[in-house]
């Protein structure tokens, strides 16, 4: 069953999409191509499966002309779909906060900065939320910067020696990256960089689907490239 259309609010703005995961059920087949019916057909785990289709469904739903870059990801149902305009590059990262063992993974992925830093959080829903906000950060970067996800994790950076909020990335461009809550339970990251030394400014327009609505969403973090929090470096 297909959905209906969602209208973008401008080709000139940035924005992103969230599809709850009830959108799986309005993917067309028909509105796949060779490639993509391959993959979907590859897909043998009705969790992988039911994100991947919620993922299809939103971008055939939200029109990407072509003078707009965009992004994907999916998690736990959700989908998640970044658009913005060229030569803008965007990366986006949607993550439902599963309970992991989050010191042991962030130490075999992480910065010894940054396992230090989750090390010191006795919290467990603290702890869960720093690593996702890290992780998607570092996954929207590796998108938005064409890294493999492995050199993403170790090159790009968000805590110090001192244990502050500091990020380090392996760009001369300019970046802005967000970290909302959709969700209690999600993160979701969305990263913009061009070539201009101007700062990135223009706020993300936050909207969902199926039922096409803006929606504001809680942020947890907004960082530029200036080192600085976006809110003042513009």
């Amino acid at each position: 069953m297909s959905g209906e259309t969602a209208s973008p609010a401008s080709p000139a703005a940035a924005e992103v999409w969230l599809a709850t995961p009830d959108a799986a059920q309005r993917l067309d087949p028909a509105t796949l191509d060779d490639a993509d019916r391959a993959a979907w057909a590859a897909i043998h785990t009705s969790r992988r499966r039911h994100d991947w289709e919620s993922s299809r469904a939103l971008q055939s739903a939200v029109p990407v002309a072509g003078e707009r870059r965009s992004s994907l990801s999916h998690s736990h149902g959700f989908a998640a779909l970044a658009l913005v305009p060229r030569p803008v590059a965007v990366g986006v990262d949607v993550e439902w906060l599963a309970p992991r063992d989050f010191r042991a993974l962030a130490d075999i992925a992480y910065s010894a900065e940054e396992c230090a830093h989750l090390a010191s959080l006795d919290d467990l829903s603290e702890l869960g939320s720093a690593f996702y906000e890290l992780w998607t950060l570092k996954e929207a970067f590796a998108k938005a910067l064409q890294l493999h996800l492995a050199d993403a994790l170790r090159l790009c950076r968000f805590i110090d020696g001192s244990g502050a909020r500091r990020a380090e990335i392996p760009t001369t461009q300019s970046w802005r990256a967000t970290v909302f809550a959709p969700r209690p339970q999600l993160r979701l990251a969305v990263v913009r960089l061009h070539e201009s030394p101007t700062p990135i400014c223009e706020l993300v327009n936050t909207r969902e689907w199926p039922l096409p609505r803006a929606r504001e969403w809680p942020i947890v973090l907004d960082l530029a490239s200036s080192g600085r929090r976006a809110a003042t470096a513009c």
